[in-house]
């Protein structure tokens, strides 16, 4: 059911490990929002690949690194599209907590995974009249296989950048779990409730481990 939260942490698990790991070297047109992706790796892997540490920790350690770094509030509103502005403050709040706990819960489950890859970016493009940025960039295989290409959208707010979406070939994350949130609560007769049933179940499920 939420199939899209899992995808969103693995893509961006990889990449923040692959940033650091590999040089990610910098392009000619790198600006800020560029330095920002490639430092987001740097700090990424200082915290989270250390030896020794438990899982609990590496779980704290990774949901400073997300507050830090990414909007998650603005991104778990748009993945509620119109439904947002039906909630509570009360019920807004408990949403955003399970929102990022699965995160959080997901990421720090994936970031053993990988290993051998390179990743590039290749240029910083400014969206004409907005304050946001897109970070191109590419993960490239070990073994010579087809390189993936990822786009970071960073959105500056006089000078402090947040990861606000990532596309993964072309496909926006944010919009995709937007499609299956909205999906999961037309299936139960346009009940929110459905959805923040499942999001309990699935965090629950994950603290359990």
């Amino acid at each position: 059911m939420l199939e899209i939260v899992r995808k969103f942490a693995v893509c961006t698990a990889l990449l923040l490990v692959l940033t650091i790991g590999q040089g990610a070297p910098a392009a000619p047109g790198q600006d800020a929002a560029g330095r920002f992706v490639k430092q987001l790796g740097d700090k990424a892997i200082e915290a989270l690949t250390a030896k020794g540490i438990s899982a609990a920790d590496r779980e704290n350690r990774f949901r400073f690194l997300l507050r830090q770094s990414f909007d998650v509030k603005r991104i778990g509103r748009f993945v509620l599209g119109r439904y947002s502005r039906k909630l509570n403050p009360a019920l807004a709040t408990e949403y955003q907590n399970l929102f990022e706990d699965l995160i959080v819960a997901t990421y720090a489950a994936r970031f053993a995974e990988y290993s051998g890859q390179s990743f590039v970016i290749k240029r910083v493009a400014k969206l004409k009249g907005r304050r946001d940025s897109i970070v191109l960039s590419e993960i490239r295989p070990a073994d010579g296989g087809p390189a993936i290409r990822v786009d970071w959208q960073v959105h500056d707010k006089n000078g402090d950048y947040k990861i606000v979406d990532i596309r993964i070939e072309g496909v926006s994350m944010s919009i995709t779990q937007r499609d299956e949130f909205t999906a999961v609560i037309r299936k139960n007769n346009g009940k929110f409730n459905s959805l923040m049933a499942a999001l309990r179940k699935k965090s629950a499920s994950q603290k359990s481990h």
